[in-house]
């Protein structure tokens, strides 16, 4: 299954939004290679059915007409909830699974559950959200933790690791610009880098060396999650 469905969701859902993609379209690119994904609904939040799941395809247009500003992409970690504001079965849910996709409005969140080879979405009732940094702040923000990262493992000598595997690269929709592709596709990557790099402790010859070299990968790995949520929230 391709890696964070949420992204895809919070970009799909923009794009029906901003430039009338159509609901059908945005379904299928949610779905990608996945076999198939289903909605839950049941505090009866959007009219669906709240006994059943019902298909993405069926369920993208009551998500469409939701009327706000925008989705939010939200990637919370403990101790840093992202753009979340409870309540807190919501909060829960979205750090058990490490995403979760926020009506700009408040009222509605989805929260992606892996399901064999699909996904489950989970609609929850959601505080409004904090409003995330602009990308333009997002990304300088990720080039400053870099910089100052890279000198500390440098400095330490410990920077080695496992290299990550190859993934495609974060896709937004259409109408989002080329800097804010160039935006995603970059912090996608330093992600993935920064979760392969946790597997180990890379070089480090002591327990302080392990500690510090852990503390500055934890702390890139939150920016460059702030940037991939800065990327897809913020459209046109």
């Amino acid at each position: 299954m391709q890696a964070l469905p949420s992204l895809r969701m919070t970009a799909n859902l923009n794009a029906v939004l901003r430039f009338r993609l159509s609901p059908a379209r945005a379904a299928a690119a949610v779905v990608g290679h996945d076999v198939a994904h289903h909605v839950v609904d049941p505090e009866n939040l959007l009219d669906l059915d709240p006994l059943n799941a019902t298909a993405l395809t069926d369920a993208l247009p009551a998500l469409a007409a939701h009327e706000h500003e925008m989705w939010l992409l939200v990637l919370p970690q403990p101790g840093s909830l992202g753009a979340l504001r409870g309540p807190v079965a919501l909060n829960r849910a979205a750090l058990e699974v490490g995403e979760a996709v926020v009506a700009s409005s408040g009222g509605l969140a989805l929260v992606p559950h892996p399901v064999g080879r699909g996904v489950q979405w989970r609609v929850h009732a959601a505080e409004r959200p904090f409003t995330p940094p602009t990308s333009y702040d997002a990304e300088r923000a990720l080039n400053e933790t870099v910089l100052s990262a890279a000198a500390t493992l440098a400095r330490l000598d410990v920077a080695a690791g496992s290299r990550p595997r190859s993934d495609p690269p974060a896709d937004l929709a259409p109408g989002y610009s080329s800097r804010q592709r160039l935006a995603a596709d970059r912090a996608a990557r330093l992600l993935l880098a920064c979760e392969t790099a946790l597997d180990s402790d890379g070089a480090a010859v002591s327990a302080y060396e392990a500690e510090v070299r852990a503390q500055e990968l934890r702390r890139l790995h939150r920016a460059a999650a702030d940037a991939l949520c800065a990327a897809a929230s913020w459209i046109g």
